[in-house]
């Protein structure tokens, strides 16, 4: 049996075609052109000139080699200290949420500034001796001398090395050493870092987030009301973000703090430049995919304990 279709029909059948092949290109055409964000142009960045050298304690030292800063030493430390127990006068130590940190400056003449030195090792706070900690240099430093006045302040202060035992007992950086009650502390995944720069400039001090090394996790320790997500907004973040990385990079005092962050958290030397030039990949799409991995790390102790 045939079938049989007169004129009409047959040209009706052929214009329906028409229209449903029309109408799947024109759709996949809106999926394939989903709006993303312009692409950011990224400025070349200069190497920080840094180096590195673990002392036979096993304690990290990074010395940065620059002319145009004194010779400046920091200590930055972890385990537990009192702050009634700190001279009154002293506006050496600075406290942030989980290390301590001890800046001083020899001036520009190193000799001239080792009887300060020596003075200020003197008064060193007794509590804050013996723990765990890393030394970073800045400054006119030669390796030696780099290498010598990091093995004077490792015996001055009997410092010790940042392992991941003293890590874990003595910081608020370990999931499991959270209090279940704490509802408004986050762990964020490692990846992409440039999602976890956009949650950082959401806090109100970007140290409310800190990088575990161990877990490959960011603890967020006061989850922040977040902005609107859009291309629109993250274009102008990027923007925003890129321009002030620049400027960071450039300055001796940023640079500092930058290698403080990468000693202290022991962090792969091109970790923290990943989020840089990961920017034109985050869109709209996987900056929330990021941000909905985030958990409060009461439920996550919970899990733990089933």
């Amino acid at each position: 049996m045939k079938l049989r279709f007169s004129r009409s029909t047959l040209n009706l059948i052929i214009f329906t075609c028409i229209i449903l092949i029309g109408w799947a290109s024109i759709d996949k055409n809106r999926t394939d052109d989903a709006p993303k964000t312009e692409m950011i142009e990224l400025p070349p960045l200069t190497e920080l000139q840094h180096q590195s050298w673990f002392s036979h304690e096993g304690i990290q030292v990074i010395w940065q080699t620059r002319l145009d800063t004194d010779f400046l030493i920091r200590i930055r430390g972890t385990g537990k200290y009192d702050i009634s127990k700190i001279p009154l006068d002293s506006s050496l130590f600075s406290w942030q949420q989980g290390y301590w940190q001890w800046d001083f400056s020899l001036g520009d003449q190193f000799e001239q500034g080792l009887p300060s030195l020596s003075q200020q090792l003197n008064n060193f706070p007794d509590h804050l001796k013996g723990q765990p900690a890393t030394i970073i240099l800045q400054g006119p430093w030669s390796d030696d001398i780099a290498r010598l006045t990091s093995a004077r302040l490792i015996r001055s202060l009997a410092l010790k090395p940042l392992d991941s035992v003293t890590r874990s007992a003595d910081t608020p950086l370990s999931t499991k050493s959270h209090n279940k009650s704490d509802t408004n502390t986050y762990s964020c995944p490692w990846q992409p870092v440039s999602a976890q720069f956009w949650l950082q400039d959401q806090l109100t001090h970007a140290k409310k987030s800190q990088p575990n090394i161990e877990t490959k996790e960011w603890i967020v320790s006061a989850w922040p009301t977040l902005a609107p997500i859009n291309e629109a907004s993250l274009r102008i973040w990027k923007q925003t973000f890129v321009q002030q990385w620049q400027l960071n990079w450039q300055n001796a005092a940023t640079q500092f703090d930058i290698l403080s962050d990468l000693a202290y958290y022991r962090l792969p030397q091109n970790y923290l430049l990943e989020g840089y030039w990961g920017i034109n990949e985050l869109e709209v799409p996987e900056l929330e995919t990021y941000l909905s991995q985030c958990q409060p790390l009461s439920a996550l102790a919970t899990d733990t304990d089933h």
